[in-house]
Formats: structure tokens, C-alpha cells, sequence
């Protein structure tokens, strides 16, 4: 399919899932209506189509706080003009030690002094708001009354579409070749049908935006892994806007899904996905289902869920996401390029970050500052050693489980 390319424009972003699309949205907020979003396939194609979609406000880190309240914020924005499936139905997040439940004072008291409500609450209180859920082991919880969850294909089109209002391009059926570069600055962009000539550029690629990266010797060290979540049959106690939940003991989420659940996992030893070894395209698209790798978590849900043990399932969804090193997003100037950004390897926490990321770039870019403290998210924390495949193959195995334990 032939696509007619503009000759110029003044920012390129490469990748439209929800980073990509909430980047230009962004964009296009702040005056800029010069942007042009480029999709090798279709819109939301990749990682965005299948993701749980769960909206959370929890960390025990100040910015990520700030990230998460903008971006539940601009969700609710959203949802009074577009159906995009938004419901504040909370989140509770489980406590099966004493220790576990000690560790939420430090998510507590980030969140009050940021102004976020949460509290903690006692078994039987989860039991009132989870009435499918063995709650006699446990310890405790807390409670995030302004958590959610949102249909992340409805989310990913109004970014578009009102991006698209304000004047952003979006253009499907476009592969970018590699960044056009003089003097280590960006000066466009070689795609598989023509160059565009620009003054920044944007790789929002998902879990290909390392191998993008590496065409212009620009390091994004991050893999994909196999991710896992099962679809049941209905249950009895489960209801439309039941609170998602989260249970960092058993390494398991869930959430309400037409009746039934939702039951996902983030594995200790997951396993590597070579992009290479996918088929091509691979466009809304899912790898093979794996139970073998899957079934200790599902005993951990039933454990958890005794009704799991006699319900049917519906499907296994095994759709591969980009984990970084250390669990922890990349949001950057890169430092071999000037004018080159990145934002990806959010670690399964794209739909629940990309507003307020999204936001936090696009300000970068325009008025040349983010207003956040970007550090942690620096491309520089890492060398050029831990951007070997051999390298990420290995750190990666352990990045999902990492991702329960810190509340990113």
C-alpha cells in the first residue's frame, strides 16, 4: 500500500499504540499541530490491543505518583467526550505477611502527601468489595478508591481523533527505516516509502524500539517477554464495576471482565520473546498458548479465587511486552542524538502511564522542559553492555516479578 508522505513536518513519532498516539495528543495540546504519527500497521496493533488496561495511582516514589494522577486525570477528560470504557471502580492490593502489609506505609504516606486518597483496609473490608475472594490468610490491604480501568483501544482512538482534530497526521502502512542525521542531530526520517524531512523525532515503538534504535547506534535496552492473562467464564460474585485487584504474594492482578475474570500474572522466570522469531506482521496478534508456564499462577488465582477451580475458561491471552533492565520506563533525549526521543519499555505500564508521559515528553519537546524529574527514567542509566541481546535475554527473565515488588 502506497501512502502519500508529507515532504516535511516538524515532529515524527514512530509508533501508534497509546505512547505514540497520548505523545502527539500532547503535542497538538501545547500548540504544536505540526506532528506526523507513523504505524508500520494499524493503529494500536501492537502491544496497546491487548493490555489489561488497569489505571493505578500506588508508588512509593513522588514522580511516578504525578505521572499516574495526570494520567488518571486525562482518562476521566476523555471519558465525557468518548466512550472509552472508563470505570473508578478502585483497586485493593493484598497483604498476605506482615511484612507485605508494612511496606504500604510507605505507599501511604507518598500518596497523602501528593494529596491521593488510599487507605489501608482490613480482610473483612476486602471481602465486602471482593466477595469472590478467600480473605481468612490475609493480613490486610490497601485501598485506592481512584484507580480504574479503561478499554485501552477506546483510549488509544481518542488520542487520535482529537489529536487528529488539532492537526496531527496519523499515517498506517509506513515502516521507519532509520532517523536521517547531520552534525548528531535529527534532520528526518527514511521510511520504506520516502523521506520526511523534520526537526525531532520520536521513537515510541514498543517492544521494537530497541532494534529501531540500534539503525542510528542509539542504545534502548529492553526485551520482550510472553505475558499472560486468562479469560473465564461468569462467575457468581463478580459484578461490572467490581475493584480490580492485585496480589504482589501470588504475583497475580485481575479485574472484572463481561461476567467473568480477568486473571493475569508477572512471571519469575519469564520467558525471552526474539522479535525475529515472530511471524510478520505481527499485527493484533497473540503467541501460542503456554499453560505450562501459566499454571502456577492459575493455582495461586484459585488459591486466591476458589471459584476459579471449577469455571471455565474462555482463552489463555499470551501477548508479549517490553521489559527494560531494571522494570522501569525509558524517557529520554538520547544522549548519541540530539532532537531523537524516547519513550518506551514502559514495563506493562503503558496504558496506566502514557498520559501523563505523554505529557511530560510533549513538554520537553515544545517548551523545552518536562516539568517532572526525569532522572530515573534516564537513558543514561545503563552502558552500552547491558544493551546486548545475550545481556537483556538473561535481566529480563526477572524484570515482571521485579515490577510487583516496587509499585512503579
Amino acid at each position: 500500500m502506497t501512502v502519500e508522505l508529507p515532504c516535511e513536518t516538524r515532529i515524527v513519532v514512530m509508533g501508534g499504540g497509546v505512547i505514540g498516539a497520548s505523545v502527539a495528543w500532547h503535542l497538538t495540546r501545547l500548540g504544536c499541530s505540526d506532528v506526523v504519527v507513523l504505524e508500520r500497521g494499524q493503529i494500536g496493533c501492537g502491544t496497546t490491543w491487548h493490555s489489561a488496561g488497569n489505571i493505578i495511582r500506588m508508588s512509593t516514589d513522588p514522580v511516578a505518583v504525578e505521572i499516574y494522577a495526570e494520567s488518571a486525570s486525562i482518562v476521566s477528560e476523555l471519558d465525557q467526550r468518548h466512550a472509552i470504557g472508563w470505570r473508578p471502580c478502585g483497586r485493593v492490593m493484598l497483604a498476605g505477611t506482615k511484612e507485605r502489609f508494612q511496606e504500604f506505609d510507605t505507599i501511604i504516606r507518598t500518596l497523602r502527601n501528593q494529596g491521593t486518597p488510599v487507605e489501608s483496609i482490613s480482610p473483612a473490608e476486602v471481602q465486602q468489595k471482593l466477595p469472590a475472594m478467600k480473605t481468612d490468610d490475609l493480613v490486610g490491604a490497601l485501598w485506592s478508591p481512584g484507580d480504574g480501568r479503561v478499554d485501552p483501544t477506546a483510549l488509544t482512538a481518542a488520542y487520535c481523533r482529537e489529536a487528529k482534530q488539532s492537526g496531527a497526521k496519523f499515517l498506517e502502512g509506513v515502516e521507519v527505516k532509520q532517523a536521517v542525521t547531520q552534525a548528531d542531530t535529527v534532520t528526518g526520517v527514511e521510511t520504506d516509502q520516502g523521506l520526511i524531512r523534520c526537526e525531532v523525532f520520536v521513537n515510541c515503538a514498543g517492544m521494537w524500539a530497541r532494534d529501531l534504535g540500534l539503525r542510528n547506534n542509539v542504545d534502548i535496552p529492553l526485551y520482550a517477554v510472553e505475558h499472560f492473562y486468562a479469560l473465564t467464564e461468569s462467575l457468581d460474585d463478580v459484578y461490572p464495576d467490581m475493584p480490580t485487584f492485585r496480589d504482589p504474594d501470588g504475583l497475580i492482578y485481575g479485574r472484572e471482565e463481561v461476567g467473568g475474570l480477568l486473571v493475569g500474572c508477572f512471571d519469575r522466570d519469564a520467558l525471552p520473546v526474539r522479535l525475529s522469531d515472530l511471524p510478520a506482521p505481527f499485527e493484533f496478534a497473540l503467541l501460542n498458548e503456554n499453560w505450562d508456564q501459566f499454571m502456577p499462577y492459575m493455582e495461586q488465582g484459585i488459591h486466591r479465587i476458589p471459584a476459579l477451580a471449577d469455571c471455565g475458561i474462555r482463552t489463555l491471552v499470551n501477548g508479549p511486552e517490553s521489559f527494560t533492565p531494571d522494570a522501569e520506563a525509558h524517557l529520554d533525549e538520547a544522549p548519541e542524538l540530539k532532537n531523537y526521543f524516547v519513550l518506551a519499555g514502559l514495563s506493562s505500564s503503558g496504558v496506566t502511564r502514557s498520559g501523563g508521559m505523554g505529557g511530560a515528553l510533549a513538554r520537553w519537546i515544545v517548551e523545552g522542559d518536562p516539568g517532572l524529574d526525569l532522572s530515573r527514567y534516564s537513558l543514561k542509566r545503563f552502558g552500552p553492555e547491558h544493551n546486548r541481546e545475550d545481556y537483556l535475554r538473561r535481566q529480563v527473565r526477572d524484570m515482571p516479578s521485579a515490577h510487583f515488588g516496587l509499585e512503579r
